[in-house]
């Protein structure tokens, strides 16, 4: 390989992890800096550069147990958008938002609070990067969230256990305070007495219900607007289907395929992005993210024996060929690549077949300079009058 085709490739390979890649190697870090910090670990390596000074102040903020804690779930978090799942995006803006309350109520103005904001601001313009969904990240990363926000809210009522009435002074009067906050029971035995303690109980309350409605939302949420859409559409009854094909893409290579597919009388569901404005040529089409379980069922995989994933990405082709294989092991997968060097990933992430079109095209297109044959079907084609 020349050194010029070998820079193009590594250029590449960085176009294809910006921007989720950095955000998820930036998330860790800032994880990592919170763990080590909790088990008060040196991080005198951080005085060294001025802009890092505020740092390792400003992470003292929470104690140091709630802070390993949080800092364990912002590298899972940072894990998850390294895939670009989008329950991995939703745990990361919630510990943001955590910490950087935290950093606001201990009055910690450093590089640390404007780091967070930084991270936070990114994750929101990001936000259609993360598309990614799977059951089992649903599960994880709400579990993730639920578990970050009883840390916070355990260790932030013994932290300022002082501003209660009666005071908090240990961690078993913390752990009651923030289950009855947080279930909304609120007996009122312990009250917040000054303006410190009154914000945090707000903050936990927010933070708190919008976690549990996430949590809940992203776990039933599919499933019940899928029975509301079969109960309401009347269309849906055309997609109870068996031994069919689903095509994932709404691109030129899709489209075509599934003309071909409509002409040959060959029985598939098409899923296309929302808002595409593609239109059926009288086959069977589902709006929606072929890498929900909740679409993809939708479309019957249990009951299809192929699933085509030619959408232009290989990234979400290789997610689409991951959880077909999750849901239906039988079915086979075949996967279109835009390039030749994504064929091997494509294999790996579960794809029985791997197509990549410019590959065979260059590789027929010097057949027929060499004065090679290709089947008389494609004699259409060639010849500029296709049918």
């Amino acid at each position: 390989m020349s050194n010029e085709k070998k820079r193009s490739f590594q250029w590449e390979k960085i176009k294809s992890l910006w921007p989720h890649g950095l955000l998820a190697v930036c998330l860790c870090f800032i994880g990592l800096l919170n763990v080590l910090n909790g088990f008060h670990l040196s991080l005198s390596f951080l005085q060294k550069v001025q802009t890092l000074n505020g740092i390792a102040e400003s992470l003292s903020a929470v104690g140091s147990t709630a802070q390993v804690i949080l800092g364990f779930f912002l590298m899972v978090a940072g894990g998850g958008l390294w895939y670009r799942l989008a329950s991995a995006w939703t745990l990361s803006v919630l510990l943001l938002l955590i910490m950087i309350g935290i950093d606001m109520v201990r009055a910690q103005w450093g590089i640390s609070l404007a780091l967070e904001v930084f991270m936070l601001c990114a994750l929101l313009l990001a936000k259609h990067r993360f598309a990614h969904r799977t059951l089992m990240a649903h599960f994880v990363f709400s579990l993730s969230g639920i578990l970050s926000v009883l840390a916070y809210a355990v260790f932030g009522s013994y932290l300022m256990g002082a501003g209660f009435n009666p005071p908090i002074r240990d961690l078993n009067t913390a752990a009651y305070f923030a289950v009855t906050t947080l279930s909304t029971v609120g007996f009122g035995d312990i009250v917040p007495v000054t303006t410190t303690t009154r914000w945090f109980v707000v903050s936990l309350l927010v933070v708190g219900l919008g976690v549990f409605a996430t949590a809940i939302a992203s776990s039933l949420g599919p499933r019940i607007s899928e029975e509301l859409n079969r109960f309401l559409d009347p269309k849906e009854k055309r997609m109870e289907t068996k031994n069919h094909v689903i095509l994932v893409g709404d691109g030129a290579i899709a489209r075509n395929t599934a003309k071909e597919l409509k002409e040959r009388g060959i029985n598939f569901v098409h899923i296309v992005a929302e808002k595409s404005g593609y239109e059926s040529c009288g086959h069977d089409v589902i709006e929606g993210e072929a890498t929900s379980d909740a679409v993809l069922r939708q479309a019957g995989i249990q009951q299809a024996r192929m699933v085509i994933a030619a959408r232009e990405d290989d990234g979400d082709n290789a997610f689409i060929a991951l959880g077909a294989k999750d849901l239906n092991p039988k079915v086979r997968v075949l996967a279109v690549a835009s390039s030749v060097r994504s064929i091997r990933r494509l294999k790996l992430a579960g794809a029985d077949q791997v197509f990549s079109p410019a590959a065979v095209g260059s590789r027929l297109l010097a057949n027929l300079i060499e004065g090679g044959q290709i089947s008389p079907e494609f004699n259409d084609l060639l010849e500029g009058h296709p049918k």
